[in-house]
């Protein structure tokens, strides 16, 4: 290992690695549980050690070992932020949404024209008492004292206009 520049990996440790092979995989497997996971990290582990620039005296065994066990500890972290991440996506409940779903903006148009239809159709009064209080938010006793008329009356002009919106097949669903 005289001349050795950083640029090259040191040869000894590699090939103590891949001999240690087998143990490097029955160490992640017994940890992970996961053949697949266990073959890609022992895979992790030769692409750092031949990229490592760190010179090994003595026991090149235990470097590797503590070496797979930084790779498994950065394994479990990364595991546990994707699973963090995961739990708030889930509990976002606007991404199930669709907003840009064709048919369903289709049915709302067609919804929508049809009450515009029925609004339409009501004597003028009674639409006009139907969307200052649905529509504007306006309070009915502010709407009574706007059309010189009883809160009685502007909750029977509602109620005539809710019946209307409600007989037709096309807003009642």
């Amino acid at each position: 290992m005289a001349d050795r520049s950083p640029d090259e990996p040191d040869e000894d440790l590699l090939a103590r690695a891949r001999r240690m092979r087998p143990a490097l995989l029955a160490f992640f497997t017994r940890r992970l549980g996961d053949p697949s996971i266990a073959e890609d990290l022992t895979q992790d582990l030769f692409v750092r050690l031949a990229g490592s620039s760190a010179a090994v005296h003595g026991n090149a065994e235990g470097y590797v070992f503590q070496a797979a066990a930084n790779l498994l500890r950065d394994h479990h972290r990364r595991e546990s932020t994707r699973a963090r991440y995961l739990k708030a996506q889930a509990a976002d409940t606007s991404r199930g949404i669709d907003p840009l779903d064709a048919e369903r903006s289709l049915v709302a148009r067609q919804r929508i024209a049809s009450a515009a239809q029925v609004l339409a159709a009501l004597p003028e009064r009674t639409r006009q008492i139907f969307i200052l209080y649905r529509l504007e938010g306006m309070q009915r006793k502010a709407i009574a004292a706007a059309f010189g008329i009883s809160v009685s009356a502007v909750e029977k002009h509602i109620a005539a206009a809710m019946k209307s919106l409600l007989a037709d097949p096309e807003t009642a669903r």
